[in-house]
């Protein structure tokens, strides 16, 4: 029965996870409207945000077709449960390379949003260009900034699942 209420915790968070990604999107095709972006600015960013969608599609589908799945583990069968553990592992990694995925999307964006609008990422970056050359700021902050999002995916996926991980290992494992 620990299993169950285990399974079923993963569940309500895949559940309420896929619920926040769908509204997120769904969201984020209107958000040129709402910040008034120009034409052409409008048109890079539905051309960037339809590579998103093309990508979210993909991993939602996966994402629901593994939540289909849970419903049909025997729990009492603890090759089942083997099994539902090293999906999880997979789904996991799956949906970490997703946000990845939309990170260099929305980082690309970004870019071109600051070169349209002229905006200095870091304004700390001119006073810097007496050390280095501008190209290699720009090279360095994205370098960063990706760092930065590599260890919040990281962290954030991992701290999410980690309880229900352990669980599920300890009882594989007794």
């Amino acid at each position: 029965m620990e299993t169950l209420s285990i399974i079923q915790s993963i569940k309500s968070k895949m559940k309420m996870e896929f619920s926040a990604q769908v509204l997120a999107m769904l969201l984020l095709a209107f958000l040129p409207t709402y910040f008034g972006f120009t034409k052409e600015l409008a048109l890079i960013y539905y051309f960037f945000y339809s590579i998103l969608f093309i990508f979210t599609s993909y991993y939602f589908s996966r994402f629901y077709f593994f939540y289909k799945i849970c419903n049909t583990i025997n729990v009492q069968n603890i090759q089942d449960v083997r099994w539902f553990y090293h999906e999880l592992r997979l789904e996991l990694a799956n949906y970490k390379s997703f946000h990845y995925i939309t990170t260099f999307i929305a980082s690309g964006f970004g870019i071109l949003y600051c070169y349209f609008n002229k905006i200095s990422i870091i304004p700390a970056l001119n006073k810097m260009e007496l050390l280095f050359p501008g190209q290699v700021n720009l090279f360095i902050v994205c370098l960063v900034f990706v760092l930065i999002l590599f260890i919040l995916t990281e962290y954030a996926v991992s701290w999410s699942y980690r309880k229900q991980l352990k669980d599920l290992k300890s009882y594989i494992t007794a």
